[in-house]
């Protein structure tokens, strides 16, 4: 039998998401195949699980959804923003589910980009990895974004942008 992969989208903090366990009436977002597997007309979901629109840049997401991604920082003032993918989370996603299809890697994966002042990234630490080969692939996809820039004191700045994904393996 043909395994799947997906996997869920974690892309916020580990203290956020315990903070926020309990509340159910947040929307989940996921990303379904863009063609069906061979003898099926149903598209799979290949990641799941996001509170953030997968489609959307920073500028577009909802201030409760701003106030989430805020929240994975230190304390920002009114004035101060994250770095965020300008195209939103959707292309990161769908690369990563390709390579995931492939790897069948399971296991979490939690990674940080060096974003500069112009949204360009600049590097990525390794923070944990379930296999060294998804690493460098996924990596590789992060490096190639582009990012808005972060905001300090509504200024362009340096700024990190985490990246946190569960890989499992399903039917």
């Amino acid at each position: 039998m043909r395994f799947l992969a997906t996997f869920f989208v974690l892309v916020l903090a580990t203290l956020s998401n315990l903070l926020h366990a309990a509340d159910d009436t947040r929307p989940r977002y996921s990303l379904r195949q863009d063609q069906p597997d061979i003898g099926t007309n149903i598209k799979r979901e290949i990641a799941r699980g996001s509170v953030l629109p997968l489609d959307k840049g920073y500028a577009d997401l909802s201030p409760e959804g701003q106030s989430y991604v805020k929240s994975q920082y230190e304390p920002m003032g009114t004035n101060d923003e994250p770095p965020f993918p300008v195209n939103g989370l959707r292309p990161i996603y769908k690369a990563i589910a390709t390579i995931q299809q492939k790897l069948l890697v399971t296991g979490g994966m939690s990674l940080v980009v060096d974003i500069n002042d112009q949204g360009q990234a600049t590097s990525v630490s390794v923070l944990r990895s379930p296999d060294p080969e998804m690493t460098k692939l996924a990596a590789s996809v992060l490096m190639l974004q582009k990012y808005k820039p972060a905001l300090c004191n509504g200024s362009p700045c340096s700024m990190q942008f985490p990246f946190r994904v569960t890989f499992e393996k399903s039917l």
